[in-house]
């Protein structure tokens, strides 16, 4: 394993266990604003995953955020996070899932495509030309190596002999749905600022759905076993991949009656589809990426629902502000019982940045 991954496993462990939990108080926007100000790095100019265990930059975690963070005026501080890591990972030759609090990027558990499609998208929603003109070059032979290295040439799809990190880390998946929706989606914004690479001949949609929609759901993963998971369901509409309002209506019922966003949004799979096949990090967090609530993937599916449900979308807002205000902070993670994640060796995190999120959907709402 990369020293600088071990080291930063034993810091988040060891951080985890010991750290008494920030409270906030005042409204909710109150709370909120002040998790997002202390998740800024004031002297490096980057925003953190948290200020607690997560202390990196990771790609995934703030490209979910940056539209809300910008809408709630924190663009000067998205901006400096995106020169921050664009300089860090041109000068490293590549894009990783994250960039340690010492400043080396590191990819965890797995190397993955999402994370440069992340960032492209970032850039794209921050519409910024001078880095998107900077980095132009860069992206072109990022696309190039995912060709190279990650692609099955014949479908364009990722391999299925291959692992790659996702937003359910742990799983040892075979080219599954979440991440094949942010193949589709990099090579949507490469040409849309007029990067030619290998990518553009596939098309993503029609594939995506030839090989993982099953009448009304996608499927997790290529494996052969046609589970209903949270990720593979929103993604897809997440990142427009697909905008047809009866198959995100077909995998929104899915969804719920998987009783996945209950108590309240979101688990990756109900009990009965848990994978058995985990990193091996899993055995010192086990059930960790189980069928725990997750509210990262909530809020992701919350934007999901903005437009289709806004009145659900209202209902489980509730159910965040009720969560926020009971423990004067943002959690990472919440057992079925609506409790915070616990184990020997780690406890959820709190303080988290997608505390942006929410926040931009209260405000609206």
């Amino acid at each position: 394993m990369n020293l600088h991954v071990l080291l930063d496993g034993v810091r988040l462990s060891l951080k985890s266990k010991f750290a008494r939990t920030k409270k906030y108080f005042g409204t909710t926007e109150n709370i909120c604003r002040n998790i997002i100000k202390k998740s800024y790095n004031n002297k490096k100019k980057y925003f953190m995953v948290s200020p607690n265990n997560f202390k990196e930059f990771y790609a995934r975690d703030f490209g979910i955020c940056i539209e809300s963070l910008a809408r709630l005026g924190y663009k000067e501080q998205a901006r400096n996070t995106l020169k921050y890591a664009m300089k860090k990972y041109s000068e490293h030759g590549r894009i990783t899932t994250h960039i340690t609090p010492w400043g080396k990027p590191v990819d965890f558990p797995y190397h993955t495509p999402e994370s440069a499609s992340y960032m492209l998208n970032s850039l794209i929603t921050l519409n910024d030309k001078s880095l998107l003109e900077k980095y132009k070059d860069f992206f072109e032979k990022e696309a190039r190596k995912i060709y190279e290295e990650d692609i099955d040439k014949e479908t364009g799809l990722l391999r299925k002999d291959k692992h790659f990190s996702s937003m359910k880390d742990y799983s040892k998946r075979k080219s599954d749905c979440y991440n094949n929706c942010f193949l589709a989606l990099l090579a949507r914004n490469l040409k849309k600022i007029g990067v030619k690479t290998p990518l553009e001949k596939y098309d993503y949609p029609g594939t995506i759905k030839k090989y993982f929609w099953k009448k009304n759901h996608f499927t997790d993963d290529l494996s052969g076993k046609d589970i209903i998971s949270g990720d593979a369901n929103v993604f897809p509409f997440w990142t427009k991949t697909f905008t047809d309002k009866e198959m995100l209506r077909q995998s929104l019922k899915s969804i719920q009656k998987k009783n996945l966003d209950k108590p309240f949004p979101l688990k990756y799979t109900a009990k009965e589809d848990t994978p058995k096949d985990f990193h091996f990090a899993d055995k010192f967090v086990p059930g960790y990426e189980a069928s725990n609530q997750w509210m990262h993937l909530g809020l992701c599916y919350l934007k999901v629902l903005e437009k289709h449900d806004p009145k659900r979308m209202a209902q489980h807002l509730k159910q965040y502000e009720y969560l926020v205000q009971k423990h004067k902070t943002f959690h990472e993670v919440f057992n079925d019982n609506g409790k915070p994640f616990k184990t020997l060796l780690y406890e959820s995190d709190t303080g988290m940045i997608w505390a942006s999120i929410f926040l931009d959907l209260y405000k609206k709402t």
